[in-house]
């Protein structure tokens, strides 16, 4: 029985795919067709070869690369299982990848969300919140006075491991009765998790603090140096006078409120204790 061909514009209507890639997998020896015209340069298809497309067409869509289908077109059933499976690996660790970056769109979300539920605070407020930070040991810093290295140090560790940083950066200090900025000093520097891909890596677990619907006591407002320890007395006094048990020491979150290049900056602190 003669075997019929097809045209490029039949072949490109059977299978979906436009004459210019038709052409295009021709001139990179994918897809060649069986017969060329020398008079006319028409390129015509045997019907046997339309299976091809379908499994070019198949493994385009998980993903391969052109030039990895013209190895894989030449493989065994047995050699072709094995790429299979391992396509299927690279495409649970994509899924996975995509779940991070809805979480951490998702925590985004959250956080200003909450940013712009505390701004609205006029006084000391409680809250209960999940708290999920990367911490780093700091000595004899005052807040405002942190290196911006320290910092650089704090992205780096949590980068290094695939996660991603929020613009929420903080410090915690023990909670005493400070008269002026100059007497805090700084324990650790910290920054929220956005991903939980850290949480169970065994060299971080000293960085990690996890709390789950914890209460805190705190006090939002626009940075200022000069009227920060006046803010921060504000709620020390307040638990000192209704005697609330606390924990011994101050989470101090510095979130941007301003991102534009074009504008004055302008931060919101937010300072909290948790409450026991």
């Amino acid at each position: 029985m003669k075997e019929q061909y097809y045209s490029i514009g039949q072949v490109a209507k059977l299978s979906n795919i436009s004459i210019p890639t038709l052409r295009y997998y021709d001139q990179i020896d994918l897809y060649k067709p069986a017969h060329v015209d020398t008079l006319t340069s028409y390129r015509y298809y045997k019907e046997s070869q339309l299976y091809i497309l379908d499994m070019i067409k198949s493994l385009k869509y998980i993903g391969t690369p052109l030039t990895d289908i013209k190895t894989v077109l030449n493989y065994t059933p047995a050699e072709l299982f094995c790429f299979l499976e391992h396509q299927e690996d690279v495409i649970e660790g994509k899924i996975q990848g995509l779940q991070e970056i809805h979480k951490n769109l998702q925590q985004t979300k959250k956080q200003l969300q909450q940013q712009m539920k505390t701004a609205l605070a006029t006084d000391v407020f409680e809250k209960t919140e999940d708290l999920q930070i990367f911490t780093l040991p700091v000595e004899n810093y005052a807040p405002q006075s942190i290196p911006n290295d320290c910092y650089g140090e704090l992205i780096k560790l949590v980068e290094a491991e695939g996660s991603r940083i929020s613009s929420h950066y903080g410090c915690i200090y023990p909670l005493l009765d400070y008269n002026s900025m100059d007497e805090v000093r700084c324990t650790h520097i910290f920054t929220p998790l956005m991903t939980d891909r850290l949480n169970s890596h065994p060299a971080y677990r000293r960085n990690i603090r996890l709390i789950s619907e914890s209460r805190f006591i705190g006090i939002a407002f626009q940075y200022h140096p000069d009227r920060y320890i006046e803010h921060y007395q504000r709620l020390y006094h307040y638990i000192r006078s209704k005697e609330l048990p606390v924990a011994d020491h101050v989470y101090d979150l510095f979130t941007p409120t301003r991102y534009s290049q074009h504008k004055e900056e302008e931060f919101m602190v937010e300072l909290k204790v948790q409450l026991l």
